[in-house]
């Protein structure tokens, strides 16, 4: 025996001694056929998932023909909605026409002066329009003896006035309109400035006054 032998021996080392008609050799793979039952059990599970995807291919290609369908509905209803979006104000206007009609025509009727009756059924029209405005939610807004706001207002003048402060609304050229909450129509309006005095007219002044004080 050898001196490695015994030093193995001596730390507790087994040696291991290779076989050798297995040396040399890999384990060869065994394969295991499936019997008769465990195919019949695999091809009945087969067919049950091809079931499966063919039902819920079919349900989504009838969702999707369902959601198609309801797209292709809510584009009609709005191509409708779009059309017929004013069919309520414009039957409210017919009254309107109406009545400027009947106003024209019986201008000079009951003992007045055209000029009188038509007036009359002029005034009467223009206030039907505005109550008519008003019920679809338009509606004028005052602004004269306001503050300039550029969002409510376009400044197309300025006047000089000493008795109101600057940038102060003081004649409304255009009325200013609203739709709900919304500025449908700015208002065209003068705004107030301050007159501008000339230094003549500044020393004239003061020169007065001096001599009213020495009179």
């Amino acid at each position: 025996m050898t001196r490695k032998h015994n030093k193995q021996r001596e730390e507790g080392v087994e040696e291991i001694t290779p076989d050798p008609e297995t040396e040399g050799h890999t384990p060869e793979t065994v394969l295991t056929v499936p019997d008769a039952a465990e195919v019949e059990r695999l091809v009945s599970a087969l067919e049950q998932k091809t079931k499966e995807a063919a039902e819920a291919n079919e349900k989504y290609l009838r969702m999707y023909a369902d959601f198609e369908n309801y797209r292709k509905r809510i584009q009609r209803e709005q191509v409708e909605f779009r059309k017929y979006a004013n069919e309520q104000l414009a039957f409210e206007l017919l009254s309107v026409v109406d009545h400027l009609g009947l106003a024209l025509k019986h201008a000079g009727e009951a003992g007045e002066t055209p000029q009188e009756g038509l007036r009359e059924g002029v005034e009467l029209v223009y206030k039907q329009f505005r109550d008519v405005l008003e019920k679809f939610g338009v509606k004028a807004f005052a602004v004269e003896g306001e503050p300039f706001d550029p969002t409510r207002h376009d400044a197309l003048m300025q006047v000089e006035k000493e008795d109101v402060p600057e940038n102060t609304v003081v004649q409304v050229l255009q009325e200013g309109y609203l739709y709900n909450d919304k500025v449908l129509r700015h208002a065209r309006v003068g705004v107030s400035k301050r007159p501008v005095r000339s230094e003549q007219g500044e020393q004239d002044n003061s020169t007065g006054a001096k001599n009213d004080e020495q009179g």
